[in-house]
């Protein structure tokens, strides 16, 4: 066989010079064999067709005998077996012809040249690619490289900044025939000042919009779908039609349109089709027109269109529980594209609260232009739900009075306003029946619990449905505006019922399902915050408060009063009185920003007790006074009172003030009767008046300290432990005492939870006290195990053997024994699963 030349470029048609020359190097290797096969494929106008008429050149100059077939139907049988058959587009043989081609191919003596697309591909089709790649793998062409762009500009002489390379590669993606074009029409002069090369951009748009054009229909309309939604799927074979538009060389590979033909088809096709494509994507246009940028830079002749406006306003309702910030984005878009503003304003401030931009809803609801149109339930939700997180719950209750709801869902949130204020009323709200969903039975649950927690004999019957209703609404995905968030209102009667387990459990759940949607989340970590600081996690506490900045930003007034609570609380316990003082001046602000309301007595109590720790009570006077106004007026329920009257003990007793203290001491006793807290409290209230008196019963003492740890105020039980030992003479009842203000202070030691089957602390049967034993008693327990006697675990752990049975003693309370048997069996049980998982468990910093 002669031997064949280097290769000369061909014409220019698909390739240039060295560039296309390396590309198909190996095929033109391959055909100095003697019985040349080889496989190019590449997508529309990558050179192929030009790359075989060069190969069958070059075996002309051979000489070897070759037959070039083109066309649907080739007689590919009647071409002899030692000429080289070269096949164009394989692509789009018959079935006919792929079977004779087969046979061909399937003998490995026969010469046999073929190109195609990557797509179609029938099963034929794959069979004779790879027998053709047996011996040299197909050569894909249809991407340009820089190096190539490059090479192909110096040879044809055409100037081409780097910068002008970059941005060819970046808009064409590479996809030769399109980079080829690019060159061709490239001109130093349009982009001298024109960086985005809009010139180029226009001269090519006419050349994709042809192409397209010749395309079948469907595929087509694929392809405008993409370049308006890049998100589009609208074919069950996405597969098939991305590589059907890559085959074209109009997509890439992963099926998104390349740049210049997504710019080429926004800036070319029809307005009425443009205009039937942005109503089926609503959502791009609004992204557009809020980027402030369109397809060909000007979008007024399409904004206009109101068919375009009302797909928007219908898609960004379907968003709206989501994906409110999308919403938000869309709904102004409806706006921009002619919809009326004054109906989509409430469906926009419902989108601004449910995004957590508080802010944002305040000034569409308190623009007079906004009209309630057939929303004004939701239109009054939204306006109250602002004056509440302003701390003006009043406010909120007043827009209620002024619109009477319309559902039961808004009548719902009446009474939740209603019934933060102190309204008897509030509680008699009978909304309409309506057609049961998780969000309607949230509320009458809610409504439900609400009304039992008003009761004087209010129990844990009102926090199991309150702990439902906070279940419900987190399944229901609600993310609307509301005053107090169910999970909020369950959490706050769990601390009243001095559940703080139950109180962890229910915000921990909240936040895990994402309650209330993104606005809800700063104020749910705020009282993870505080609720932490009352279990005696500060570091837990800082964290919370931390994460609710974050996601919060400028918190609202009324989360700024719970915020500072928090502080508040951290410094009294964990600081000295310096410390406090500085948590207390910055606190003093966010008191004067919000008003108190029912759900907010927890964090107030706690600033009563700070601002007579460092005298400055009248600051706080009076919320304090417009509290026990609140809870008179709904006839003083225990299961609401007695934090506030313990808070008015403390007051007393840090004032030295016996006249402040009595008549909160009076209702505590008042109440003890229909509410164990309130007995509780009132029992340690007598107490601790003794103990400042200078008569210290340690047997009292310690009883009314570990009753208030019972409630979840380990705090306050330190701190009566603690004036105990300070005021008795004896040093062993000091001793014992200091010892029991050890063990409770929430600082001191690790706490171990007992947890049963039927004890969680994230449902409404869960014990209402966060059952504990100490570091110590542990000790104790495990000596007990062992069967030693109480002079053995004092010798043991160098205490006394009146101590040791002293522990043992609160031990059985602990845990309900009533035998040594029952005792024994039990402590086995706790001390097996605290070895399993010790760890594991809560414990305070």
């Amino acid at each position: 066989m002669s031997a064949i030349a280097d290769p000369i470029a061909p014409p220019h048609s698909g390739g240039a010079g060295s560039a296309w020359e390396r590309r198909i190097r190996p095929a033109v290797d391959a055909i100095r064999d003697p019985s040349p096969r080889a496989l190019l494929v590449g997508n529309a106008r990558s050179g192929k067709s030009t790359a075989l008429r060069h190969l069958r050149g070059l075996l002309d100059q051979a000489p070897r005998q070759s037959v070039l077939l083109q066309g649907t139907s080739p007689q590919i049988t009647q071409v002899p077996a030692d000429h080289v058959l070269l096949v164009d587009d394989l692509h789009l043989l018959d079935d006919r012809a792929l079977t004779d081609l087969h046979e061909r191919a399937d003998d490995p003596t026969t010469s046999l040249i073929v190109t195609s697309r990557p797509w179609p591909s029938p099963d034929t089709a794959r069979r004779i690619t790879r027998l053709l790649e047996v011996r040299l793998p197909a050569v894909v062409l249809g991407h340009v490289s820089r190096s190539d762009l490059i090479d192909s500009a110096e040879e044809q002489g055409i100037l081409l900044s780097p910068a002008c390379a970059a941005h060819i590669l970046d808009i064409t993606r590479g996809v030769a025939w399109l980079v080829w074009e690019a060159l061709r029409a490239h001109d130093v002069r349009d982009c001298a000042d024109d960086a985005s090369h809009r010139e180029l951009g226009r001269a090519l748009h006419e050349q994709i919009a042809h192409r397209l054009d010749t395309i079948d229909p469907e595929l087509r309309a694929t392809i405008e779908d993409l370049c308006i939604s890049p998100a589009t799927t609208p074919h069950d074979d996405a597969e098939t039609w991305a590589l059907h538009g890559y085959a074209e060389g109009l997509l890439q590979r992963n099926g998104q349109p390349v740049p210049l033909v997504r710019t080429a088809v926004r800036a070319t096709i029809p307005p009425h089709r443009l205009i039937d494509l942005y109503a089926r994507h609503p959502e791009e246009l609004a992204r557009e027109l809020t980027a402030g940028a369109s397809a060909d830079g000007e979008l007024s002749d399409l904004v206009a269109d109101p068919r375009i406006g009302a797909a928007m306003v219908q898609h960004a309702d379907r968003l709206l529980p989501a994906a409110p910030a999308r919403a938000a984005e869309l709904y102004r878009g409806a706006v921009a594209c002619g919809a009326d503003a004054g109906r989509v304003a409430v469906r926009r401030a419902q989108a601004a609260w449910a995004s957590g931009d508080v802010d944002a809803a305040a000034q569409i609801v308190d623009d007079p232009n906004t009209s309630p149109a057939d929303d004004s339930s939701a239109l009054a939700d939204v306006t109250a739900a602002v004056w509440a997180a302003r701390g003006m719950m009043a406010q909120a209750d007043a827009v209620y009075r002024a619109a009477a709801p319309s559902d039961p869902i808004s009548a719902t949130h009446a009474m939740i306003a209603g019934f933060a204020v102190g309204s008897r009323d509030a509680l008699e709200i009978a909304p309409t029946a309506d057609v049961p969903s998780a969000v309607g039975v949230a509320m009458e649950l809610l409504r439900h619990g609400l009304r039992t927690s008003a009761q004087s004999t209010a129990d844990e019957t009102a926090l199991a449905d309150l702990v439902r209703a906070a279940e419900m609404y987190t399944t229901s995905k609600s993310t609307g505006p509301i005053c107090e968030l169910p999970a909020v209102i369950a959490t706050v009667v769990a601390l009243n019922l001095g559940a703080l387990s139950t109180a962890w459990g229910i915000i921990d759940d909240a936040l895990r399902h994402d309650h209330g949607g993104p606005w809800a989340r700063p104020r749910l970590l705020l009282w993870r915050a505080w609720i932490a600081v009352q279990r005696g996690h500060p570091t837990e506490a800082a964290e919370s408060l931390q994460r609710a900045h974050t996601l919060g930003g400028s918190p609202s007034p009324r989360d700024a009063l719970l915020a500072q609570a928090v502080r508040v609380a951290t410094a009294r316990r964990y600081d000295d009185v310096s410390g406090l003082e500085e948590a207390w001046r910055q606190a003093r602000s966010s008191i004067l920003r919000a008003d108190v309301d029912l759900y907010l007595l927890h964090p107030l109590t706690e600033l009563i007790c700070a601002a007579a720790r460092v005298g400055d009570t009248a600051r706080v006077q009076a919320q304090f006074t417009h509290a026990l106004r609140l809870t008179s007026t709904l006839g003083d329920p225990p299961l609401w009172t007695a934090h506030l009257h313990w808070a008015g003990i403390q007051e007393g007793i840090l004032l030295s003030s016996p006249a402040t203290l009595a008549p909160h001491a009076k209702a505590l006793v008042s109440a003890a009767g229909r509410s164990r807290v309130a007995g509780v409290m009132a029992k340690a209230g007598r107490v601790w008046t003794s103990v400042l008196a200078g008569v210290v019963d340690a047997d009292a003492v310690e009883a009314a300290a570990e009753g208030l740890a019972s409630i979840g105020m380990r705090w306050d039980a330190a701190r009566l432990a603690g004036h105990g030992a300070a005021r008795t003479e004896d040093r062993k009842v000091s001793a014992r005492l200091l010892s029991c203000a050890r063990e409770l202070h929430p600082a001191d030691g690790a706490r171990r939870h007992l947890a049963s089957a039927n004890d969680t602390a994230s449902t409404p049967s869960a014990a209402s006290t966060e059952e504990a034993l100490s570091e110590r008693e542990l000790e104790v327990a495990r000596l007990v195990i062992q069967g030693k006697t109480y002079a053995e675990i004092g010798e043991t752990i160098f205490i006394s053997p009146r101590t040791a049975e002293h522990h043992i003693a609160h031990i059985r309370r602990r845990l309900g024994a009533t035998s040594r048997s029952e005792l024994l069996a039990r402590l086995r049980v706790l001390l097996d699963g605290d070895a399993n998982a010790r760890g594991d468990q809560d414990s305070p910093p």
